[in-house]
């Protein structure tokens, strides 16, 4: 198991409560920041878990996991200070776990990690990607640090997202790897798929140019993390897969290319249920 240190712990659903846990420790109900020593990222990581009343960290148990990747400039905590208060409500009502992981890799007390003057890239743009160029490549590898490290945090230490129990979803950046984890993984790995507003064709729009460039080296390694191209490719596909986007969008055209990813399931046949929301 993995060392977890609790940095706070903020009760939002009162059933099932219980006077007197420490605060040091998880409790059901709440909404924890949780910090480790990360073997991908060499560096601290900090997550944010929401525990449904219904948990029970029992080696014979086995809570569901929705996992939230967040986009560009955020951390650990913009979902859960944007959203929480209703998606920690439903969550409980379903009886599942949300895990919030921050969006890059941050210098702490013994590494400095890289970064660039720009939001788009280095700290808080992770891309969540394994980076394989200077001088990202020490640090930036956060592809496996939520496809391996958090799963495997939840499963051995916490009884939470065992045998594939677990979805995943995102906004923007965190949209994208959303729909790219799970379409390189597979449902067995992730029963099911959603964003808002997803960075759907990387490899077509200057945020996914800058980093695929920067953090792989080109825009032909980025085609493996870019949601259009495995859709094209038909190694994985899904039931159905959630995309809301608001037609108001700013960066709607050339970033997001929505558009362009409903061609893509068309060919394939992929089923995409799109909800484009007037005036957002």
């Amino acid at each position: 198991t993995t060392t977890l240190e609790v940095i706070s712990k903020t009760r939002v659903i009162l059933q099932g409560y219980v006077k007197g846990c420490a605060a040091s420790s998880i409790e059901t109900g709440c909404y924890h920041r949780i910090s480790h020593q990360s073997q991908f990222t060499n560096t601290k990581m900090i997550f944010g878990l929401f525990l449904p009343s219904n948990y029970n960290n029992h080696v014979n148990a086995n809570t569901p996991v929705l996992f939230w990747l967040s986009g560009l400039t955020c951390d650990d905590t913009n979902f859960a200070m944007k959203a929480g208060s209703r998606a920690f409500d439903i969550a409980e009502q379903h009886g599942i776990a949300i895990i919030m992981p921050d969006t890059s890799p941050r210098s702490d007390d013994n590494n400095d990690v890289p970064n660039v003057d720009s939001y788009d890239m280095g700290v808080g743009a992770g891309f969540y990607i394994n980076a394989t160029e200077e001088p990202y490549k020490k640090h930036y590898h956060m592809y496996d640090y939520i496809t391996k490290e958090l799963p495997g945090i939840l499963a051995n230490n916490l009884n939470i997202g065992k045998d594939g129990a677990k979805s995943i979803t995102g906004h923007s950046m965190g949209g994208h790897g959303a729909l790219s984890i799970a379409l390189r993984e597979g449902k067995y790995c992730w029963k099911s798929t959603s964003a808002f507003s997803p960075i759907c064709n990387p490899t077509e729009c200057p945020w996914g140019k800058k980093a695929f460039e920067g953090y792989l080296g080109s825009l032909d390694a980025g085609e493996a993390h870019d949601a259009t191209c495995l859709i094209l490719k038909g190694e994985h596909s899904y039931d159905d897969i959630l995309i809301d986007q608001g037609t108001a969008d700013n960066f709607l055209e050339e970033q997001l290319k929505a558009e362009v990813l409903v061609d893509a399931a068309k060919k394939t046949g992929q089923k995409l249920s799109v909800n484009m929301r007037e005036g957002f």
